[in-house]
């Protein structure tokens, strides 16, 4: 049973740091994350090339450099994209439940909030508005964690 409270206890305090550290550095830790993925896709590129398993090497490898020099190209191009039909599906939402006979305000007002959220990932800075939700629910998840691993 100790093995299990401390396994709680340390996913607890890791949870609580990561969320900690989604909130103050907000976008700055999703390029911390495509670099660090691109170098170990780098490092096991080399390593499976170093074993002769050229393909998988290649391709490793391939991927690593990709994402190290395309990573925030391609993150704002996906987040442009996702932001855009998000908020398209939002307004088509929209106009469908204003023209149902039955409506509440919450119907209304998850489609307006859908919406925003979409313009702000395609046009401003939605991607940190996310990621220090994130962080917060993760800072929480772990804060519970940490009290119900001590309590046991």
């Amino acid at each position: 049973m100790a093995k299990k409270t401390n396994s709680e206890l340390i996913s607890s305090l890791l949870y609580i740091i990561i969320g900690v550290i989604l909130v103050i550095f907000r976008s700055e830790t999703l390029g911390w994350a495509m670099t660090i993925a691109g170098v170990f896709f780098v490092i096991c590129g080399i390593i499976d090339l170093v074993k002769t398993n050229w393909a998988g090497g290649a391709v490793s490898l391939i991927i690593g450099i990709a994402i190290l020099v395309l990573g925030w190209a391609a993150t704002k191009i996906v987040l442009l994209v996702l932001g855009i039909l998000i908020t398209v599906k939002s307004i088509v939402l929209l106009v469908s439940v204003l023209k149902a006979k039955k409506k509440n305000a919450l119907d209304i007002v998850f489609p307006i909030i859908s919406a925003v959220v979409g313009i702000m990932l395609a046009f401003g800075n939605g991607l940190d508005i996310m990621i220090i939700i994130v962080g917060v629910l993760l800072a929480i998840d772990g804060v519970i964690g940490l009290v119900g691993s001590i309590k046991k």
